[in-house]
């Protein structure tokens, strides 16, 4: 899935909120974004009992995803572990895992990202059970603070699109008892998604979320 894209459409779950009340976070951990708006989505989406993010079954790897080109040339630098650990049908050419034009955007960490490659079953990374293999090979490495899985596979359906904090619209097509909404849902954002906001915003971002979203 293009886990960061641009935002979307005008979204009936929610109401726009004015200008003056919008909510903008500053003790999050994204240095390149310090003032980090949140969407309407973010706010406003409701799920219901039992939805996870961790029932995924790989529907949203169906596009691939942007990753920072740092986070692509460190996949890289890696090449051999992440070889060993695909299926006998998955790509093992590097120069086939990464689309080779690059692109400006700056809700990346360098301002520039380029898109993993797709093939018709989807992500190039997808192995034939569904699974990340760029994520299999972090699990085995088990070393702190070492992940090869990309920054928005991690955080999905959470996204970042213009500088701002979205729910990204491919969750609008995920399985029930995943990241689906329900309109009218008992549970909120903070609620289904909260390690995925704490990746993305680390834990004082997250507790700032907390309190902005009660006033």
């Amino acid at each position: 899935m293009d886990a960061e894209s641009d935002p979307p459409d005008a979204d009936p779950r929610t109401e726009p909120r004015s200008a003056e009340s919008r909510v903008v976070l500053r003790r999050h951990h994204l240095s390149h974004l310090p003032d980090l708006a949140v969407d309407e989505s973010v706010l406003g989406t409701r799920y219901a009992p039992g939805s996870s993010p961790g029932h995924c079954d790989g529907k949203c790897c169906r596009s691939g995803v942007k990753v920072d080109v740092s986070h692509r040339d460190l996949i890289l630098a890696h090449a051999d572990a992440i070889q060993r650990a695909m299926d006998p049908g998955q790509e093992c050419d590097v120069t086939g895992w990464f689309e080779e034009k690059e692109t400006p955007d700056a809700d990346f960490p360098s301002g520039r990202c380029v898109g993993t490659q797709v093939r018709s079953d989807g992500c190039v990374f997808l192995d034939s059970a569904r699974r990340c293999v760029l994520q299999t090979v972090t699990i085995a490495a088990a070393q702190p603070g070492f992940d090869l899985k990309p920054f928005f596979c991690t955080a999905f359906p959470i996204t970042i699109a213009s500088g701002a904090l979205w729910i990204d619209e491919m969750c609008l097509d995920a399985a029930a008892g995943c990241c689906r909404p329900t309109p009218g849902g008992v549970l909120g954002v903070l609620d289904v998604c909260e390690a995925e906001l704490r990746h993305v915003l680390g834990n004082e971002g997250l507790e700032e979320l907390r309190v902005v979203t009660k006033e």
